[in-house]
C-alpha cells in the first residue's frame, strides 16, 4: 500500500471503474485522476483490467507483474502451488501482482497465455479490486471496452461509474447500454454513474447535451480535445507527465472538483505534483 496511507485514521475506500467502448479515452481518463489523487495526497490504487494493458504503458511503466502471470504459476507450478497454498489470496495477490509505478500502485490483469475466456483471471481480478481496495484511497479501474467485465460482475463493488464517450450517437449509445447492464446485472447499492464526453468541441457541447439528455444519461463533464495528449501518444511518453495547464489536465481536475473528490471528507494534505 501507498505509504501517504500511514498518516491516514481510515482510507476513503472509493472504487471508481472507467468503462466505455474502446478508443474513447478511458485511459487517458484515468491516468490523469491517478495522477491527480495522488498529487493530492490520497492513496491510489490503479487498476489495468484491458489485456491491452494501455494504462500501464500511460503510467510510464511495463507489465512486469499481472493477474494472468499469477494465475499461470499457480497453475502449471507445483513448487509455487506448494509456495503459496497456506497463504491468504489477498496477500498472494498483493505480493505476486501488484507493483509499484512511479509512485503509484498498479494492478494489471495481463493477457492470457493461450486462446479461450478470460473467467477465471475475471474472478481473480474481481477478487483483487474487492479485498485490496480497502487498503487505498481511490481505486481507479480502467476497464477493458464494452461490458464483458460488468457482465460477469468483475465491477460489483465499485462507488462511482464513470463512462467515456467521444462526440458519437454511438458512444452515447454505448454509455447507455452499458448504464443498461450495470443496474441488471446488480452493481451493489447506490453509485454515482455518468457520462464523461471526450475530444469535444466547444461547438459540439449544446448538441451532445441534446442527445445524452434524450437517452436519460447524465453528463458529468468534458475532456476537450488537448495537443498534449496527442504529443505524448505519439512519442510514448507517459500521459501522466503532461504539464498541469494542459487543457485535458485542468478539465479532468474540474470534473473531481465538482463530483466532490476534494471536499472535507476526502481531502488530505496537498503532496505536490507527481513526476
Amino acid at each position: 500500500m501507498c505509504e501517504c496511507c500511514s498518516s491516514h485514521k481510515r482510507p476513503v475506500n472509493e472504487i471508481i471503474a472507467v468503462t466505455g467502448k474502446g478508443g474513447t479515452g478511458k485511459t487517458t481518463l484515468v491516468s490523469l485522476m491517478t495522477r491527480i489523487l495522488h498529487s493530492k495526497g490520497f492513496s491510489v490504487l490503479a487498476v489495468d483490467a484491458d489485456p491491452a494493458v494501455s494504462l500501464t504503458y500511460a503510467l510510464g511503466c511495463s507489465p512486469a507483474k499481472t493477474i494472468a502471470d499469477l494465475r499461470t504459476k499457480m497453475i502449471e507450478d507445483p513448487e509455487e502451488k506448494r509456495r503459496i497454498k497456506d497463504i491468504p489470496m489477498e496477500e498472494v495477490i498483493a505480493g505476486e501482482a501488484v507493483m509499484t509505478c512511479n509512485g503509484y500502485s498498479l494492478l494489471v490483469m495481463g493477457k492470457s497465455e493461450g486462446p479461450g475466456c478470460f473467467c477465471k483471471i475475471n474472478d481473480l481480478l474481481r477478487y483483487g479490486i474487492s479485498t485490496l481496495s480497502k487498503q487505498y484511497d481511490f481505486t481507479l479501474v480502467d476497464c477493458e471496452a464494452g461490458v464483458e467485465q460488468i457482465n460477469r460482475r468483475v465491477l460489483d463493488t465499485i462507488t462511482r461509474l464513470f463512462m467515456v464517450t467521444d462526440t458519437t450517437v454511438k458512444g452515447l449509445r454505448t454509455a447507455s447500454s452499458i448504464r443498461g447492464i450495470a443496474g441488471e446485472y446488480g452493481i451493489q447499492g447506490d453509485y454515482t454513474k455518468g457520462v464523461i464526453l471526450n475530444r469535444i468541441r466547444g461547438t459540439e457541447i449544446d448538441e451532445m447535451v441534446k442527445k445524452a439528455n434524450g437517452l436519460g444519461i447524465e453528463i458529468l463533464g468534458f475532456m476537450p480535445e488537448d495537443p498534449c495528449i496527442t504529443e505524448h501518444d505519439l512519442l510514448d511518453i507517459p500521459i501522466t507527465d503532461i504539464p498541469d495547464d494542459s487543457p485535458c489536465m485542468k478539465a479532468v481536475r474540474d470534473i473531481l472538483e465538482k463530483q466532490g473528490f476534494f471536499h472535507d471528507a476526502h481531502r488530505h494534505e496537498d503532496k505536490g505534483t507527481h513526476r
